[in-house]
């Protein structure tokens, strides 16, 4: 008798194990600084908890990340290239886009900065970048991976006046924003990263990340990022219900306290923006937030 009870108890909990878990999968087609910070999964478990469901992840540069979406392939955008994020909506591939946090870039280097890029504006460094680089002097080591970053930094040569850089000394790695700064690091180049990953590479590298932060606090290096819901209409088979929890906790007040707590080595990543672009000089987005407050309060949940 104790034998059967053993064999039924046995049996419960294996099929039990094997049953369909209940839990909605959310797939989010992002940037690699959200994940290589750390960031979402900081914020996954708060999320599966309030929702029921199980966040993933696809992270690519920004031009990777809009190329999934725009064949159905994840269920929302978190990414940080305006230009890709409007452009995806214009076009009847998004239904809304709203900018839920920053953090900014900066132009790092090796000791010594042989260019003399630390003390100017970016568009000067980039400049001095370019000229030592054409002289053998340095290195720049580019992601060359359609990202938000490399957007920025083909921004930052054009207004240099470099309107392509070639040469020996420019590297393109074809890699995310850790491996560009591990190339660049390796070689004693220069290159541009987000402040969060740099400052995550800090903390796990140690001493080994002999990069210093040269050029920073120039408004041409701000990093906004967008949430953008896919339209459900022209991709049927996406969670759009999941998807549209997920935008309502980035922007509640909950999601936005917890952007504002994450810390590497102590150091704030990502800060809050919903509802104040304009504090950091982007245009308003009133009518979104409005939208979006009135979502908020009808599900109890605090803006």
């Amino acid at each position: 008798m104790v034998l059967a009870v053993i064999v039924v108890t046995v049996a419960a909990v294996a099929l039990y194990a094997f049953q369909p878990s209940t839990q909605q999968r959310l797939v989010i087609a992002t940037t690699t600084s959200t994940v290589d910070t750390g960031l979402l999964a900081y914020l996954k478990p708060y999320f599966d908890s309030k929702f029921n469901a199980n966040m993933t992840w696809l992270y690519l540069g920004t031009g990777q990340a809009v190329e999934v979406a725009s064949r159905g392939d994840a269920d929302i955008l978190l990414v940080h290239d305006r230009a890709r994020e409007d452009e995806f909506v214009s076009s009847g591939n998004g239904t809304l886009r709203i900018t839920v946090m920053y953090n900014d870039f900066v132009i790092i280097g090796p000791p010594g900065d042989p260019a003399g890029a630390a003390g100017i504006n970016a568009t000067q460094a980039m400049m001095r970048i370019s000229e030592a680089g054409s002289a053998g002097i340095t290195t720049f080591v580019s992601r060359g991976d359609r990202s938000g970053t490399h957007a920025l930094e083909l921004r930052l040569w054009a207004a240099a006046g470099v309107t392509d850089p070639v040469g020996d000394w420019y590297k393109s790695a074809g890699s995310g924003m850790t491996a560009t700064i591990r190339i660049a690091n390796e070689l004693g180049g220069y290159t541009i990263s987000d402040r969060g990953t740099f400052y995550k590479l800090q903390e796990t590298m140690n001493e080994t990340l002999k990069m210093e932060i040269l050029c920073e606090n120039d408004s041409a290096l701000l990093n906004p990022y967008g949430i953008v819901l896919l339209n459900s209409t022209r991709y049927p088979n996406i969670k759009s219900s999941l998807a549209n929890d997920f935008l309502l906790f980035m922007v509640s007040g909950e999601g936005q306290a917890l952007i504002d707590s994450f810390r590497a080595g102590g150091k704030q990543l990502f800060f809050p923006i919903y509802g104040s672009p304009e504090s950091i000089g982007l245009p308003s987005e009133n009518a979104t937030v409005a939208y979006l407050n009135s979502q908020l309060r009808a599900r109890g949940m605090s803006p």
